[in-house]
């Protein structure tokens, strides 16, 4: 018999921004369990909001709640009844908007080539989930575009940020991590090299 998910449930998952990204981080790293600042920093919302929406999910039973007022403690609920659901809708959602992200990398510097594996593409087996070829990349807006992107992601990003002398080098001496992700699947957002 199929599970039927009531419209308050949806409400309470689906609900806002706050909540998609809440969703996100414990779909994504369902054996860890946060506080309420640690996931606000995470997944860039003011503490009151989070606070909120954390309090919702777990009186549906998306979320554990662990500890007192002071110490509280939040992880996934395996055991909720729609939670092979949620990581499945999840698996076959973009994590975070290309676009966005295209004009945002374009903002970096002079960007040759942006590749996108791992939690972009659902794979588990990738070295990285994104590689930026570029030049005249400012540290600290490469900093912040990496920081709002796994708040957007809900995940950690594993990235590698090169320039072109770099990758040239790199390529031409059949870098291993570097071949890997040329290799195996993955998408280009920015492909000025043509390799």
């Amino acid at each position: 018999m199929a599970k039927i998910l009531s419209e308050s449930t949806l409400d309470a998952l689906f609900d806002s921004p706050v909540r998609v990204r809440i969703l996100k981080l414990f779909l994504y790293n369902p054996d860890e369990s946060f506080g309420p600042q640690d996931i606000s920093k995470k997944i860039d919302f003011k503490l009151v909001q989070v606070n909120r929406n954390l309090d919702d999910l777990a009186n549906i039973g998306f979320l554990i709640r662990k500890g007192s007022k002071g110490k509280k403690t939040f992880r996934a609920n395996r055991g909720f009844e729609f939670y092979e659901e949620l990581k499945e809708l999840l698996a076959k959602t973009s994590p975070a908007s290309k676009n966005k992200m295209l004009n945002r990398i374009k903002s970096l510097g002079r960007i040759k080539l942006a590749l996108l594996a791992g939690v972009f593409i659902n794979s588990d087996t990738s070295r990285a989930d994104l590689l930026i070829v570029g030049d005249n990349v400012k540290p600290a807006k490469f900093n912040n575009f990496i920081k709002d992107l796994e708040a957007e992601v809900g995940k950690e990003i594993k990235y590698a940020l090169m320039t072109t002398k770099e990758f040239y080098y790199r390529y031409g001496m059949y870098d291993r991590f570097l071949r890997d992700l040329l290799d195996f699947k993955h998408e280009k957002l920015v492909d000025k090299l043509k390799i």
